[in-house]
């Protein structure tokens, strides 16, 4: 019995050891203590110099493009050799002219674009005429701008006016700038706004456009423009031999009223009767 007590008290105190060495890692002493907190260190990796850094690229939002290819017709002379005037078209232009008749003189009408678009009037030059000219191109709607210029030696009054999409453009020759027969001329066209170059175009027409003497006729490149009476049959207008003898020199002889051939009043294409233009 007492072994058995002596026994069981050495287990007891093994047990007691072996508790405290188990427990001496979770037993903290009371009162004041350091507890050390450690800081976790971020390490920043600084990349290598001999490794190459990709770099952004800008990229620029694509936009169209879109390139305008203007076909510029070649040129041609014509020219009118009774009426002494030659100017420069485009080589597909059909241009025609056409004899006006009224009870006096003959006007023509030469159609550089059919349909009303662009002609030359030439009348039998007196103040009343132009002047006549003149209120016609004032009464476009809205008012012309006017302005003077000189082309070729030429000095016109120039009419411009834009309306629906279109503009409308005149050229009066003065009066003190008739060729050498008498006739002035008036330059009228009508350039759509849509087409980009047409004004432009036309501009470049009336810039060519200029009188010579008939000395010079003769030598005068260019074709010649065909004309025609109002009925479409084709005009013959031979050069009357008291104007023009066979060598082109000009004969100054009066005719019976009294004028003479420089500036008088009579036209020499055997046909009478002047209209006025249908604006």
């Amino acid at each position: 019995m007492i072994k058995t007590m002596r026994e069981l008290r050495t287990i007891f105190l093994i047990l007691v050891l072996i508790a405290c060495i188990f427990s001496d890692g979770c037993v903290q002493s009371s009162g004041n203590s350091t507890v050390n907190t450690t800081v976790p260190q971020t390490v920043v990796s600084m990349p290598d110099p001999a490794t190459p850094v990709p770099t952004t690229i800008a990229t620029s939002v694509p936009f169209e493009v879109v390139t305008i290819i203007r076909y510029v017709s070649p040129p041609r002379n014509v020219k009118d050799t009774y009426l002494l005037f030659t100017l420069q078209v485009p080589g597909e232009w059909n241009v025609s002219t056409y004899r006006m008749m009224n009870a006096d003189t003959s006007d023509y009408r030469t159609d550089l674009v059919a349909g009303n678009v662009f002609s030359i009037y030439s009348y039998f030059i007196t103040p009343s005429r132009e002047q006549d000219y003149r209120n016609r191109f004032r009464q476009w709607i809205p008012a012309p701008v006017e302005t003077t210029v000189r082309i070729n030696n030429i000095r016109y009054d120039r009419f411009e006016s834009r309306a629906h999409g279109n503009t409308s453009v005149a050229y009066i020759a003065r009066t003190n700038s008739a060729n050498e027969h008498g006739y002035a001329s008036v330059l009228v066209f009508t350039a759509r706004d849509s087409n980009r170059f047409e004004l432009e175009d036309f501009e470049a027409v009336v810039s060519s456009f200029r009188y010579f003497s008939a000395k010079s006729a003769s030598t005068i490149p260019g074709d010649e423009i065909p004309v025609y009476d109002l009925s479409g049959k084709a005009v013959y207008r031979g050069l009357d031999p008291r104007i023009f003898n066979s060598t082109g020199d000009d004969i100054s002889i009066a005719d019976s009223s009294g004028d003479s051939s420089q500036g008088g009043g009579k036209s020499w294409d055997g046909g009478g009767g002047g209209g006025h233009c249908p604006f």
